[in-house]
């Protein structure tokens, strides 16, 4: 099973099931994820179970933000506010180096806590 670590507001979000959708940086092991896995999702001890449920992939964060809904992304923020915290994690040059971005959209299965 593949494993994705989380900073613990965004697993706390995956956890109340008001986020749905996570991206990341195109890279080599996250392109390895299909629709179908499952994935432990986890931050410190607390892991969380999802299934994937489609993959979308993107250039940049403006053309993701264009289509998806940045509430299931980032629940609560606007999506300028959303891009900002999505460059601070994540530099253009990693997006530019490693072919864009991929948004997986999921359901929680099981949380291991």
């Amino acid at each position: 099973m593949k494993e994705l670590r989380f900073k613990r507001k965004y697993l706390m979000m995956v956890d109340s099931e008001n986020k749905t959708l996570e991206c990341r940086v195109n890279y080599p092991f996250i392109r390895n994820i299909k629709k179908g896995n499952v994935v432990k999702f986890f931050w410190e001890k607390v892991s969380l179970i999802v299934k994937i449920i489609e993959i979308r992939r993107y250039k940049t964060f403006r053309d993701m933000f264009m289509k998806e809904n940045v509430s299931k992304l980032v629940p609560g923020m606007t999506p300028e506010q959303a891009l900002r915290e999505y460059e601070s994690i994540y530099p253009k040059w990693k997006v530019q180096r490693f072919g864009g971005l991929i948004v997986f959209e999921f359901k929680l299965i099981h949380r291991e806590k």
